[in-house]
């Protein structure tokens, strides 16, 4: 039980703050049905402008189809972490990126198969729109996920690889340190976010 989406029209997004800036941690639930396109699982931005923005997603366009966070800067400076291993399709993976700081930025996929990238970059974050499934680059949506996703949520602090790891095992979003999660969309039944 989970919330599909098409890849070509279909997104769910919503016009929130939940975080300014490092540190917080992005993960969710997801289950691709393309492997040759990127595709966006959750981005975080600017609501008037398409940059800077953090987001975690997926590289099917890049070899070995890994999971994929990105920090965009100002001046159109980017940091692309990947993880170590790929996603398969018509299977559930975990995806989650940990933002630690200006000069730290990992990725988890299903828990483990991590990657730091350690390159400094200072966007001027501020307020922020959440999407699930999408891109959107300040004029339309694009690199659209085509197939399901469920248990959004996003943290005010960097979770640490135990507690990332307890999340990919199926450990709930509001069982792991519930004072720090600012956001949380169980996409299981209801739109509702927490």
């Amino acid at each position: 039980m989970a919330y599909e989406l098409n890849g070509t029209n279909q997104r769910l997004n919503t016009t929130a703050s939940p975080v300014t800036g490092e540190p917080f941690t992005v993960a969710c639930w997801f289950y691709a049905d393309n492997n040759t396109a990127n595709q966006r699982l959750v981005d975080l931005r600017q609501t008037t402008n398409s940059n800077p923005y953090f987001s975690i997603g997926l590289g099917g366009a890049v070899a070995g189809d890994p999971l994929r966070i990105i920090k965009f800067g100002t001046l159109q400076t980017v940091q692309v972490t990947l993880s170590t291993t790929g996603y398969s399709l018509s299977t559930w993976h975990h995806a989650c990126g940990v933002f630690t700081s200006n000069a730290s930025r990992t990725a988890y996929l299903d828990g483990g198969n991590s990657a730091t990238n350690t390159t400094s970059l200072s966007p001027d974050y501020g307020t922020a729109t959440i999407a699930s499934g999408a891109r959107h680059n300040g004029t339309s949506w694009g690199v659209l996920l085509d197939g399901r996703t469920a248990e959004c949520g996003i943290w005010d602090v960097a979770l640490t690889a135990e507690e990332i790891a307890s999340l990919a095992r199926g450990m709930t979003c509001d069982k792991v340190r519930p004072q720090n999660l600012v956001f949380y969309a169980p996409l299981v039944r209801d739109l509702i976010d927490y």
